[in-house]
């Protein structure tokens, strides 16, 4: 069964692909929580508002090196790049944004020298030759504008895969997808959504661009085949390049995590509404009336994406 059948994984890049693009997500992709506060006119704050869907493309030329690099740095910090989680089980180190920032697990200051790590990482993420392509709502302005709002996941997917295929991927070039998986019924909406938008393309973009898209994979963070040594490093680096972004879109302040990744967002300096797309945000606060309709939307290479 191939992967247009079920949610399914992959384990080497693909002989006739040029380019990957690792999905990672911040904050909630749900509005029902929105809805119902802006029913009981009750104040929605910066966390519950934003969600953000970052994508990050690789190249097949530079695969090996990101991977070796990551490699090197987890070495360096924990014997033989791994750690005891939990106290129960000795795991390859993956790096997530939240416990990064919360100095948890393999990231505590107990275990490693944070500071030096952190300088580290930025080092390591500075250099990184890749491309970002991220897609951030504004929730709150969504659901006021429109009586049946489209799905925020979908729209902000839809956004960073129209830039990949139109703007990134050249004619003759193929690219696959690659997004965390989260469980059957999440990874399937998401499948069929994106079977959808390769089929009928969207409202911008026709469908003969989307024919560049020859995979959509559901990794786990780490490899279940190799008993959890490996790790899925694509989707690392979209997690912790995903954060900061997020972050951005939320507050509009470049911190330093941000400044370090800002000129591999696609269109830099000028990567607004190409390589990034907040929407809503800048528009003024809606009164409160009977929305819009929201506009319709038309209908074996030899290495390894593990460490």
């Amino acid at each position: 069964m191939g992967w247009r059948n079920r949610p399914t994984y992959i384990e080497k890049w693909p002989k006739d692909t040029d380019a990957t693009m690792f999905i990672d997500e911040n904050g909630d992709a749900s509005l029902k929580n929105i809805k119902e506060k802006i029913s009981n006119e009750k104040l929605i704050d910066n966390n519950e508002r934003f969600f953000t869907i970052t994508g990050c493309v690789i190249k097949k030329k530079d695969f090996i090196s990101i991977r070796n690099d990551i490699v090197e740095l987890k070495n360096k910090y924990w014997e033989d790049g791994k750690f005891n989680y939990n106290n129960k089980k000795v795991k390859r180190v993956c790096f997530h944004s939240s416990e990064i920032r919360g100095r948890k697990g393999p990231f505590s200051d107990k275990v490693i020298d944070y500071e030096n790590f952190i300088n580290d990482l930025t080092n390591f993420m500075n250099n990184l030759p890749v491309t970002v392509f991220s897609s951030t709502i504004d929730k709150e302005k969504h659901c006021m504008k429109y009586t049946d709002p489209v799905h925020p996941y979908n729209l902000c997917l839809d956004f960073i895969l129209e830039r990949f295929v139109k703007y990134y991927l050249k004619w003759h070039e193929k690219g696959i997808i690659i997004l965390e998986a989260r469980g059957k019924a999440e990874d399937e909406f998401i499948l069929n959504h994106i079977k959808k938008t390769i089929s009928l393309g969207t409202y911008f973009v026709d469908r003969s661009y989307f024919q560049k898209i020859n995979g959509v994979y559901f990794n786990p963070k780490w490899c279940k085949k190799n008993d959890e040594q490996l790790s899925y490093f694509g989707l690392e680096c979209s997690d912790v390049l995903s954060y900061p972004i997020h972050k951005y879109a939320k507050f509009d302040k470049k911190d330093k995590a941000f400044q370090t990744l800002e000129n591999k967002i696609y269109g830099f300096p000028n990567y607004h509404g190409y390589g990034l797309k907040i929407s809503l945000k800048n528009e003024k606060p809606p009164i409160w009336r009977p929305p819009t309709q929201c506009k319709p939307q038309k209908e074996n290479f030899p290495f390894n994406v593990i460490l």
